[in-house]
């Protein structure tokens, strides 16, 4: 999987969101839907000074952090794979992208057709992108619907605003550790070498009706900081203690590039560095310390 600095500017809102054409639906098996990574749930207890609500806190922002930067990593690369031809003809090939794991971790890449009106999926094929083999598990397609129309309707939600504004963005549809499904609009820097702080947009499926509902909303607090080609990455999130998602998100895809990264708001300092987290697999993790009053 490339993981380019311009991995997360190359993604936009209109790639996640695919085409639409018509041909017969096929058959669909149902299976249970894949979540993102929960937390452990028996954390150890912290010996950080912090309490137990601000880690748990945490660790919710960041299981959102690590499937959006999953996501941004992802859709690329299944854009380049199906102009490569592994999903068939490139010209006939779905057009729609949408990127999960498995409930034990299997990252998977997916293309797939909609109809106009958001009612079905089709011609759904998927890959494992550990081995670029066809993954031939069952795929919950129920799952998949409701998360590309939440970010269909995300995105045409917000796009006059951050429009107006000129800022581009990317929607990343996830679905969390209890099924349900959520929608976080990103913001992108508008030049090189730069990262926004700041400025995300939660959004949960509606529960009834056509709007979805508004979970959090950060854009009043979008900057832009000029990144070094070096040393440690410093983000400064406008939140009290919790970074914002997509401070975290950025931590994230810069970490695993190998640079140290560290998040601070008023309450705390966060730094990302090499470590194993048991609960997760990662070979990064994070230590928090209080900041200085």
């Amino acid at each position: 999987m490339s993981r380019s600095p311009l991995a997360i500017a190359a993604v936009t809102a209109t790639a996640l969101l695919g085409g639409c054409a018509s041909a017969p639906p096929p058959a669909t098996t149902a299976s249970r839907p894949v979540a993102i990574a929960p937390v452990d749930s028996a954390p150890p207890a912290p010996t950080d000074g912090l309490s137990a609500s601000f880690h748990t806190a945490f660790d919710s922002a960041d299981t959102r952090a690590r499937s959006i930067a999953y996501w941004l990593q992802c859709v690329p690369t299944i854009a380049r794979l199906r102009a490569d031809g592994s999903f068939g003809a490139a010209a006939r090939a779905p057009r729609g992208i949408y990127c999960q794991r498995t409930a034990d971790g299997v990252p998977i890449g997916v293309v797939y057709d909609v109809d106009s009106a958001f009612n079905a999926v089709r011609r759904v094929q998927a890959l494992r992108l550990d081995t670029r083999a066809a993954y031939a598990e069952p795929l919950d397609t129920a799952l998949l619907l409701r998360a590309i129309k939440l970010a269909r309707d995300v995105s045409a939600q917000v796009s006059p605003q951050w429009a107006q504004r000129r800022r581009p963005f990317s929607v990343v549809p996830i679905t969390t550790a209890n099924a349900a499904t959520e929608a976080w609009v990103i913001p992108r820097a508008t030049k090189a070498r730069s990262v926004v702080t700041g400025g995300d947009v939660g959004y949960a499926a509606p529960a009834s009706g056509r709007t979805p509902t508004l979970l959090e909303d950060r854009t009043t607090t979008w900057t832009q900081l000029n990144l070094a080609p070096t040393g440690t990455v410093r983000l400064y999130s406008s939140t009290r203690e919790v970074p914002a998602v997509s401070d975290l998100v950025t931590a994230r895809y810069y970490a695993e590039l190998g640079r140290p990264v560290t998040v601070s708001t008023p309450a705390v300092i966060s730094e990302l560095s090499s470590g194993f987290d048991a609960a997760t697999g990662s070979r990064i993790v994070w230590k928090h310390t209080p900041a200085q009053r």
